[in-house]
């Protein structure tokens, strides 16, 4: 009697496929497996022709042996000449050859080498079922042919053998509750509740997945957007020096890029799923997917990303989620959407990554009412302005026409049932999945498919993990040699042989660094749901400050490093918060930021000798990253000149009109510790310019230091060693293939969230 599965592999693979097959006896499914070898075989005998006639699927097991192997060629090329289903399973990470391009072009694979026993048997046993093979327990596809009776397996020397159950289940070929079989010219319809299974998509080396660009707040933009259907999905990617979009359909192996798109980022799609808006130039852009020029709708400085109502008007940020405004699909007046102040605190960004509910009455926002504390859910409704909070400590939201939201908490994906008509919550959170690469807190690179729930993610941790580096004015490069980390800001100590950095594991702490003995030490533990960083040195080196938050307060501390009790330096209240400073070289003043809900952030003096607090810089601009001159004389600030171009400044300590030093976009000024020279970042370069004369503050002319891979972060990107010739930057660490593999869950909802 035939078997209904056939595995094919390389003699080379036999300990380990033989293992996987003997851990699968007893669930009754039967299988013709040659444990005589088919490298061993003289010559491909009927006996294995038969075979494959006979079975409904076909499991490969790939490795660098068995796609070296003709004989197991043969046995794929006629499994899909005669319609099988091949189902490959990775043993290894390898390469399909050439001639099984065909063959195997489109469908999707198991990676038995990341699983775990217990779950490759699972994830085997669903997929064969699904395929019309006979699994106890599970079952099987009414649309596919009943399964025949058990078989023999046969070893080579012609003695039959006990019969080997297998199971198989994985994604293989499940695309948007379909199979592909074969080459691809047979599908097999089946219920989604039994297509729950997990697959890697991958980009090509020349169209990976760009970054998501951190924005002034720690805030990032989702690169990845999935049709409501689960097709296909838009990505962002990164193209030589620049970004541009491309459309990858889940049944095919390519990526068709999207002309016009140079340059863009955040994608959202259509409800119809024909057009897909970006963000690029600072304008708003849309472009159809079946080809044509982009159109450009408006205006949109420094957004975050935007939704498509099924209405027809779209809904985008401006000035880094601090506005939100909606506009037709076709153009025409943009209108800004005023948002009541109990969502939004003005400063931070409250309107980030919005999602079009239907109706397009409400939006699904995430909020972060200041930058120490998690983001949150909320509802908006864009008639009103009026809001209130669904989900705390999560964001980026989608919505699924399952009646479910799903959002992310760092690495961690949630979904909670949510009734759009009332609208409220029905129940409990739930976890849907681990893994999956956040940015800017909490900015998932991540995408549903609102009408199947079919999942693409960017697998990997929450931050941008990055490498300390010192580079220098002729562009060589250092590793530092320490772990590569989540940081935030941090600060080199005077004489260079120490650095005090904020590090997210997993909340925000203050570390200490001995760069000469390679030690390392967290000086200021944050607790689970608080936040310590921005440290700064004094003069000395003995001394540093650091900005603290818990509960409602948001204040700054001082602390000698050799004394583990901290002292409470600028005060803060439930209204204000202190977030950041710097000493005079003398210590009897010190620079800092401060919020206050009447204004934008500011800066101002504290006279530690008077216990005054002055104001510096006071206006409806935000002024940030206060950076004091060597003779105390200046502070270096940025500041939004324009409501989102920033640029740097410097203004007398004692008050005065502020100079402009910067005029391409400048950010994050510092001085060289002799005073000569200010540093600033635009985008991926350190400029300088030479002080002409510091008593009446005149520069040179501007200059390029350093342009390479400096991460952005929030604060400070960068920092100045004592010598002034070398610069610390953080470089961004990638995982090999992290931003060309995406992974893919289908139909999750459909059996997780019952």
């Amino acid at each position: 009697m035939a078997a209904e599965v056939f595995i094919s592999y390389s003699s080379q693979d036999f300990e380990g496929v033989h293992g996987i097959v003997e851990r699968l006896c007893g669930v009754g499914v039967s299988v013709w497996m040659d444990e005589g070898g088919i490298e061993a075989a003289t010559l491909w005998s009927e006996a294995i022709v038969e075979a494959i006639n006979d079975c409904k699927v076909l499991i490969i097991m790939v490795s660098g042996h068995s796609t070296d192997s003709p004989n197991v060629v043969k046995e794929v090329m006629l499994a899909s000449e005669s319609g099988k289903v091949i189902l490959p399973v990775y043993l290894e990470g390898a390469e399909i050859p050439s001639r099984l391009k065909y063959q195997l072009t489109g469908i999707q694979h198991l990676e038995a080498f990341a699983l775990s026993e217990s779950g490759l048997i699972e994830e085997l046993r669903r997929g064969l079922a699904i395929n019309g093979v006979t699994v106890p327990g599970i079952e099987t596809s009414s649309t596919v042919a009943p399964a025949k009776p058990p078989s023999h397996r046969r070893k080579k020397n012609g003695n039959s053998t006990r019969l080997l159950p297998l199971a198989a289940g994985c994604l293989i070929g499940v695309l948007i509750g379909w199979f592909a079989v074969g080459s691809g010219s047979r599908r097999t319809e089946v219920s989604p509740a039994l297509t729950t299974v997990n697959a890697s998509i991958s980009l090509p080396e020349t169209a990976p997945l760009a970054d998501a660009s951190v924005i002034q707040y720690g805030a990032s933009r989702p690169n990845i957007a999935m049709a409501s259907d689960g097709s296909f999905f838009v990505y962002a990617a990164k193209n030589r020096k620049s970004t541009m979009l491309y459309k990858r359909k889940l049944d095919q192996d390519s990526v068709e890029a999207i002309n016009g798109t140079e340059g863009a980022f955040a994608p959202f799609l259509s409800p119809d799923n024909q057009w897909v808006a970006f963000i690029a130039d600072n304008k708003l852009k849309k472009v159809s997917l079946s080809g044509g020029s982009p159109q450009i709708l408006t205006d949109a400085p420094h957004s975050v990303g935007g939704t498509w109502a099924d209405d027809g008007l779209i809904y985008c940020t401006t000035n880094e989620a601090a506005e939100i405004f909606s506009i037709n699909e076709n153009g025409g007046e943009s209108s800004k959407i005023e948002v009541k102040d109990n969502l939004q605190v003005e400063g931070y960004p409250g309107l980030l990554w919005p999602h079009a509910l239907p109706g397009g009455r409400h939006l699904l926002v995430s909020s972060q009412l200041n930058p120490q504390k998690q983001f949150s859910v909320h509802l908006l409704d864009v008639e009103t302005g009026e809001s209130r909070q669904l989900v705390f400590n999560g964001g980026c939201p989608h919505y699924l026409s399952s009646g479910h939201i799903v959002y992310c908490r760092k690495s961690d994906l949630f979904s909670v049932r949510f009734d759009p008509g009332t609208p409220e919550l029905v129940g409990d959170e739930q976890l849907v999945h681990e893994g999956v690469r956040t940015g800017g807190k909490y900015a998932g690179q991540f995408s549903v498919a609102k009408d199947t729930g079919t999942l693409v993610y960017l697998p990997g941790v929450f931050g941008r993990s990055g490498g300390l580096t010192w580079v220098d004015r002729n562009g060589n490069e250092e590793s530092l040699g320490l772990k590569e980390r989540v940081f935030g800001t941090y600060n080199l100590s005077p004489k260079g042989d120490q650095l005090l950095a904020q590090v997210w594991e997993p909340t925000a702490s203050v570390w200490l660094f001995d760069l000469e003995n390679k030690l390392e030490s967290i000086v200021e533990q944050s607790a689970s749901d608080g936040f310590k960083g921005f440290p700064r040195w004094d003069a000395d080196g003995d001394e540093f400050t650091f900005s603290s938050t818990e509960g409602e307060l948001h204040e700054i501390f001082s602390r000698k490093l050799a004394n583990p009790a901290s002292q409470k330096l600028i005060e803060g209240t439930p209204d204000t918060i202190k977030i950041e400073g710097v000493w005079t070289r003398d210590g009897k003043r010190y620079v800092y930021n401060h919020f206050t809900e009447d204004s934008k952030w500011d800066l101002s003096v504290f006279n530690k000798e008077t216990g005054r607090h002055e104001p510096l810089m006071t206006t409806d601009k935000t002024e940030w990253g206060p950076r004091i001159s060597p003779d105390d004389k200046w502070v270096a600030f940025t500041m939004d000149k324009t409501g989102g171009a920033y640029e740097v400044f410097v203004i007398p300590i004692d008050g005065g009109t502020p100079q402009q030093v910067s005029f391409d976009n400048g950010l994050e000024p510092v001085w060289t510790a002799d005073g000569t020279e200010l540093i600033y970042r635009e985008a991926k370069k350190l400029v300088g310019r030479k002080l002409k004369n510091s008593n009446i503050l005149s520069f040179r002319e501007p200059y390029v230091i350093y342009e390479g891979n400096i991460m952005a972060i929030p604060g400070h990107s960068y920092d100045v060693s004592p010598d002034g010739q070398r610069f610390l930057v953080v470089k961004e660490v990638h995982q090999q293939g992290e931003s060309r593999e995406l992974k893919i869950i289908t139909h999750w909802f459909s059996t997780f969230l019952e």
